[in-house]
């Protein structure tokens, strides 16, 4: 091991609370960066993934009432490749002990089998017997919120009548992965439900018999968006139509792709604020450290070390420093992403959620952390190279600061010495001091 070697792990120890606390915020940006780009590809993929696997649908057209056979019309579309009609409405639930009723959404199942557009995730039970009536299948997130299990029976009121369900099994849907109440923003499994059950108990529950009022649309490859949802409402328009809308459009989609996107931005945004700090309290520190050990640059300038050698020497330092907040924070982005994806399994209904890192996030992380430190530390190494043994060996020249002026008689017969040096120190460094203001009002101002 080289002598300057030997110098940078002494120097280390010898400022490991500073260092310490440099790598420390370093290691902040890279695991933010490391667990947001970790989340956006986790919710991406899941929601793909999800969507597949169940096929919801691109395009939902309500309607008053419309008959069976427009169907065949709306499969004609071109860029449709299915099409599924189903009977929905609005419930209300009382579960005993609660105060008032509880909103729901009934949806209907097909006769004949499972949907083929908008199908459901069975996470326990059954699926209800199309011959009987009185058997549903219920969100799961409302009947974990109220200890419902298979078996258990439930009372609901549909237009305007009163009738009670065999509970056989509970459900999740691509389709609520956010559970809210209609007109409501924020998700409550307790106030919120989906009914699944058989299409003609739902039917003659909303006098629906031979018709629906929602088309479910699947596009096909190559399929224009614009034109099916045209072709629908031209369709649907004298049966009361209520106007196509995308899956982009649906409540539930909507919050998972702000979520992605504000994801998205807060990875490309708040890394490089951490950053800029690190960078900010490595040239202080790095600045303070030249100043030091000026006469020591001298000597080692005068025992022969080159100027790129003694500049290296600082920069070995800094890098040590930004290499470890790097790992540290790759490390830190592990744990706190698989953290945030069981929180999001949570709040968003995802049958599935799997934290995926992106191996990129490590290499830019890395990288933008060695940018961010060598940028910090490079404009101090420039005194380094510019300093000669003689010059280092003596002490430094004091500033001349004759040109910020002085304090006139009056001044200095009304302010004591100690508000003259308070004064005097903001004339002379107004940048610095104008830096500090602005660093605690953008605080203030966060708080």
């Amino acid at each position: 091991m080289s002598p300057l070697d030997r110098k940078l792990f002494r120097t280390l120890w010898k400022m490991k609370g500073q260092a310490g606390a440099i790598a420390v915020v370093i290691a902040l940006g890279v695991m933010m960066l490391v667990m947001m780009t970790g989340l956006v590809n986790t919710l991406d993929e899941t929601r793909r993934t999800y969507y597949e696997r169940y096929r919801l649908a691109d395009v939902f057209a309500p309607a008053a009432r419309a008959p069976n056979r427009l169907l065949s019309e709306l499969a004609e579309i071109p860029g449709v490749s299915a099409v599924e009609g189903r009977v929905t409405g609005g419930a209300l639930i009382t579960m005993n002990g609660d105060g008032r009723p509880n909103r729901a959404q009934a949806i209907s199942l097909p006769a004949d089998g499972r949907p083929r557009v908008n199908d459901f995730y069975l996470t326990s039970g059954r699926e209800p017997n199309g011959d009987r009536s009185d058997e549903i299948l219920l969100l799961k997130g409302f009947a974990d919120a109220h200890g419902l299990t298979p078996g258990d029976t439930l009372a609901a009121t549909m237009n305007g009548a009163r009738r009670t369900f065999t509970l056989v099994g509970t459900a999740q849907s691509p389709e609520f992965i956010y559970t809210a109440a209609p007109g409501e923003l924020v998700p409550d499994d307790r106030r919120f439900a989906v009914i699944w059950m058989s299409e003609d108990a739902l039917a003659a529950a909303f006098d629906m018999k031979g018709a629906f009022n929602e088309a479910l649309l699947t596009l096909s490859r190559g399929g224009r968006l614009q034109d099916v949802l045209d072709g629908a409402d031209r369709i649907l328009d004298p049966y009361g139509g209520l106007g196509a809308y995308s899956v982009d459009d649906q409540m539930s989609n909507r919050f998972v792709s702000e979520e992605i996107s504000g994801l998205r931005t807060s990875a490309a945004g708040v890394p490089p604020i951490f950053m800029g700090v690190a960078a900010f309290l490595l040239y202080i520190v790095i600045a303070r450290m030249v100043q030091s050990e000026r006469e020591q640059i001298g000597i080692l300038k005068a025992f022969g070390y080159t100027s790129l050698e003694v500049g290296l020497h600082y920069f070995k330092l800094v890098l040590v420093i930004a290499v470890f907040g790097a790992l540290l924070g790759s490390a830190l982005g592990v744990v706190s992403g698989r953290a945030m994806a069981g929180l999001y399994q949570q709040y968003y209904k995802f049958p599935f959620l799997v934290f995926r890192v992106d191996p990129g996030s490590f290499v830019t992380g890395v990288l933008v952390s060695i940018a961010a430190a060598s940028a910090g530390a490079l404009f101090v190494l420039r005194s380094v190279f510019a300093l000669t043994p003689a010059v280092a060996m003596r002490p430094p020249a004091p500033a001349d600061y004759s040109a910020t002026g002085s304090f006139g008689p009056l001044a200095a017969r009304l302010l004591d010495q100690p508000s003259r040096m308070v004064l005097r120190r903001v004339m002379r460094q107004p940048g610095r001091m104008a830096g500090a203001i602005i660093g605690i009002a953008c605080g203030m101002a966060l708080s």
